[in-house]
């Protein structure tokens, strides 16, 4: 069985843009909600070769002791990092701290 690759290049700018424009519309959204939104656009903006580090994306969600909503999004593949420091022509470096400063998940 052959191996293929898939390419797919991801117009980043474009996309911080219509992020921004997703993000006024939930500016009343739960944290569960912003947290699946941030989960959604980091699996877009990923780079993609063989889409193991698209496809890593994932969140794990709860509620702390006073009952307030709280989350986490999590990518294990080994390489995110890797793509995150700019290995790959498709994303800029710090990909993933872009998204989530636009999405307002991190502030600077």
């Amino acid at each position: 069985m052959a191996n293929t690759i898939s390419l797919e290049v991801v117009n980043f700018r474009e996309e911080l843009k219509r992020i921004e424009e997703e993000v006024f519309q939930l500016a009343d959204a739960s944290i569960f909600e912003l947290i699946d939104f941030a989960t959604l656009q980091l699996q877009i903006v990923t780079p993609v070769d063989t889409g193991e580090a698209r496809e890593g994306w994932y969140n794990e969600k709860g509620r702390s002791i006073t009952g307030t909503q709280v989350g986490a999004l999590r990518n294990d593949v080994e390489h995110i990092e890797y793509l995150n420091r700019g290995s790959s022509k498709q994303a800029p470096k710090f990909f993933i701290e872009q998204t989530l400063l636009k999405i307002g998940i991190i502030s600077t």
